[in-house]
């Protein structure tokens, strides 16, 4: 039929691409009995196959592929990936390792760029960084392999030297969006130029209708904020969040119907009986949650600056755990978390949630007795950890929600936090999420610290004294310096994390109060109003 491995491959793809999986794993199969050392054939199946659902066989086809082509990178590179789709780290460590050994002096500077991202996604940042540091061996102006290095020297706490590539970016490739947005992002900028003078001409230089002008919006509010530009910086931060919603449906009722099926389920569950605690517990989880922008990852350097603890940065081990648990795959992706997966929860469910829990957590934290989850949006699911994980700890940081409004509002997120796009959904959103807490704190009473922002940079030594003690801590002062810890942050406060704790951001929604009316409108509708006594300084 075929006169090539590669003419079946090219035939398999084309089954693939017409999304006839059953079709293309056939013809692979009967390929691979003409060509069986053909690694691009086994590769081929192990990604239908992965597809398909079927992840042991997806694997074997990839060890096959190795097997055949022992010296060919990218097969490794599809193991570790499948290794890493199913969040089993460990093997997928290994398996970079054994393809950085094999790369060559002639290995491409693509290659080794694809290393660099699959050693970030198995949380290797020392590895991916030195992966990039190659690839821009062999190709010294690749803009690619500069914005990742970039990227991870940031998260480094390498300012200097992120600045440095951002540069070189925009001096290779004038229109290039993200090394603008990343540019304003990476500290305070102190004068207009050059920077917005950047952002104008990648403006001017992207097509109308190209996604890249959201982030040269956020790029421009950044800029016009940090010089004090506050009605300009406000304009674009809202053109951007305008082109940002543009980009998906979102409705903000249906997170506050998540959020009282959450409430309603965890009580129903809590009525069961529930095997009793282990007292023999190895790990403990503390839970920093609350709304993105509040003050969780300074809280989280706080706590990773104790001897005793470790920090896994913004696991999503928590939602994936839930996931399996209410009976979808980790291929649902967070998205699958709605209201009806969590009506579907059972105490079965719940009784698994703690196992699989610390299995997806020890991917990032390698087993550490104490460890930090600072995922912001696991404040949902406070009762079910609680509820699962007897022995966790949750802190709860609390910033005025003034101030946590218009500190989302201004932000870009990766992924989520739909809400934020729009003042009226902000302010119906955090007035659900906080109903929402004061829940959890009447339904497991003591079991959750709340920190205000707004008395922890105004009192750091007494409130970290009190945070401590609830973890049940011993006393560090090394918390009180968490802007000298050295470890990656992998957050939007990267930067920020860097400098000692400072004031002001208390009370930042004032510089924007003109433009406000429907937040503030929408905020009083749901009986929240302006708390002048957390902005006394």
């Amino acid at each position: 039929m075929f006169n090539s491995a590669n003419q079946y491959y090219e035939a398999v793809q084309q089954h693939r691409a017409n999304n006839k999986l059953s079709e293309a794993s056939l013809l692979c199969t009967q390929g691979l009995k003409v060509y069986p050392k053909s690694g691009q054939l086994w590769i081929a199946l192990s990604d239908i196959s992965m597809g398909l659902g079927q992840s042991k066989t997806a694997i074997n086809m990839a060890l096959k592929a190795i097997d055949c082509e022992p010296d060919t990178c990218w097969h490794y590179f599809h193991l570790a990936g499948c290794y890493l789709h199913l969040q089993v780290f460990a093997p997928a460590k290994s398996t970079l390792d054994r393809a950085r050994t094999i790369m060559s002096r002639n290995t491409s500077a693509k290659a080794w760029d694809k290393l660099g991202e699959l050693y970030y996604t198995a949380n290797n940042i020392d590895a991916a960084i030195n992966a990039h540091r190659q690839a821009l061996g062999f190709c010294p102006d690749s803009v690619s392999s500069k914005n990742h290095l970039a990227a991870l020297l940031r998260f480094k706490g390498q300012l200097d030297d992120a600045e440095q590539l951002y540069l070189d970016v925009l001096r290779l490739q004038p229109d290039s969006y993200q090394a603008c947005y990343s540019l304003s992002q990476l500290r305070r900028v102190k004068t207009l130029s050059p920077l917005l003078k950047a952002i104008d001409e990648c403006e001017k230089a992207l097509p109308a209708g190209h996604h890249g002008h959201i982030m040269l919006q956020y790029a421009k509010g950044k800029v016009l904020e940090d010089t004090g530009n506050f009605d300009d910086a406000f304009n674009s931060y809202q053109k951007g969040a305008q082109l940002k919603r543009t980009q998906r449906p979102y409705d903000v009722a249906q997170d506050i119907l998540l959020m009282d099926t959450v409430c309603l389920v965890s009580d129903a569950l809590q009525t069961a009986a529930l095997p009793s605690p282990k007292a023999d517990a190895t790990q403990t989880p503390i839970f920093v949650l609350g709304l993105p922008r509040t003050g969780t990852t300074l809280v989280e350097r706080i706590l990773d600056s104790h001897p005793q603890v470790t920090s896994g940065g913004e696991l999503n081990a928590f939602p994936m755990a839930l996931l399996e648990a209410g009976g979808k795959t980790l291929s649902a992706g967070l998205d699958g978390l709605n209201a009806d997966l969590i009506n579907a929860l059972d105490n079965d469910g719940l009784q698994t949630l703690a196992n699989r829990y610390l299995q997806l957590a020890n991917n990032n934290i390698e087993g550490a007795t104490q460890f930090v989850d600072k995922l912001p949006y696991n404040f949902l699911y406070c009762g079910f950890i609680l509820q699962a994980i007897p022995n966790a700890k949750i802190v709860h940081v609390k910033r005025n929600p003034f101030d946590a409004a218009i500190s989302n509002f201004k932000m870009l997120f990766d992924r989520g936090y739909e809400y934020s796009y729009d003042l009226e959904d902000t302010a119906r959103f955090i007035a659900a999420y906080e109903q929402l807490m004061e829940n959890w704190k009447q339904r497991f009473p003591g079991q959750i610290h709340t920190v205000e922002y707004e008395e922890l940079v105004k009192h750091q030594h007494t409130q970290t004294q009190t945070l401590l003690q609830f973890c049940q801590l011993p006393w560090a002062d090394d918390c009180l310096h968490f802007h000298r810890n050295s470890s990656a942050s992998q957050t939007a406060s990267a930067s920020q994390v860097r400098e000692p704790i400072y004031q002001r951001s208390v009370a930042l929604w004032r510089q924007f109060d003109k433009h406000l009316v429907p937040l503030k409108n929408a905020f009083a509708a749901q009986g929240i109003m302006p708390d002048t006594s957390k902005e006394q300084s």
